[in-house]
């Protein structure tokens, strides 16, 4: 199993640069296609105070701002790689994470980014990245701040006997396959670890042909999450692998504490898939 089909959304109002980097060295990688979208709605809202001639006309001014910026993204990330035959561009006037759900039917792995400084937590015009990773169907690579490609040395797999991790951990492969070392990190909680689960866990992972191992660490006071992201840069990992724990309430994605934090801290590269 590998990556062929990589999907990334390039938020308009974020800089294209070390994000378009980041994903064609993955793409490179694993010799996939990359598929680059952009997609953002429109500010303006009509209200009743505005006549329907001028709420037109504005309407129309926004959309035209959001083509020349898509425009601009194109011919960009086109400097980086001009004689490449497996880079696409799509974009749309549409909510940016509904238009990566629909192209994600076509990939192998969604790459995300994280807002940058500066830039405005306005889903109209960034990608709710919960929204997608419980409506894709597919894996979503978070890169870290530093956007530094995952080298795939070493692991860090979250692990809970889930059907989320389990998913996940096929998901990942092309990367768990490839690394150096491969740790299936249990965190003690309540009555222990089942170690039958943990030690099978490892297992099919071996019979995969993955250098993995068990580590199994105590429970202490604060957040699940943090000792997962700490124990990973303990062993200066690569990346994380979790699954993502959420469900749907009033018509908003809820996560769980673990998944929260994972999505929250940008320190390393995670993967989550749900």
């Amino acid at each position: 199993m590998t990556f062929k089909s990589i999907l990334t959304h390039i938020d308009i109002d974020a800089r294209p640069d070390h994000r378009f980097t980041f994903a064609l060295n993955l793409a490179d990688r694993f010799d996939a296609e990359l598929a680059c979208i952009s997609a953002a709605q429109p500010f303006f809202m009509i209200e009743p105070s505005i006549g329907p001639t001028s709420g037109t006309k504005i309407m129309r001014e926004e959309l035209e701002a959001i083509e020349t910026r898509q425009r601009d993204l194109h011919e960009q990330i086109m400097q980086h790689a001009p004689f490449r035959n497996h880079v696409s561009w799509q974009t749309k006037a549409a909510d940016p994470a509904t238009f990566v759900v629909e192209n994600a039917r076509a990939a192998d792995l969604v790459v995300l980014f994280d807002v940058e400084k500066g830039q405005a937590l306005d889903y109209r015009r960034t990608v709710n990245i919960g929204n997608v990773l419980l409506a894709a169907g597919r894996p979503v690579l978070l890169p870290s701040a530093s956007q530094s490609s995952p080298d795939a040395r070493t692991i860090v797999v979250a692990w809970k006997d889930t059907k989320e991790l389990r998913r996940t951990i096929v998901d990942a492969m092309p990367l768990l396959t490839s690394a150096e070392d491969v740790a299936v990190l249990a965190i003690e909680e309540g009555q222990g670890v089942d170690e039958k689960a943990l030690t099978d866990t490892v297992r099919f992972l071996t019979r995969h042909s993955v250098r993995a191992r068990s580590i199994v660490e105590p429970r202490q006071t604060g957040d699940i999450g943090m000792a997962i992201i700490d124990v990973a840069h303990r062993l200066k990992a690569d990346l994380i692998v979790a699954g993502a724990y959420g469900h749907s309430r009033f018509r908003e994605w809820v996560f769980g504490g673990v998944t929260r934090t994972l999505l929250q801290n940008n320190t390393i590269n995670r993967l989550l898939s749900n």
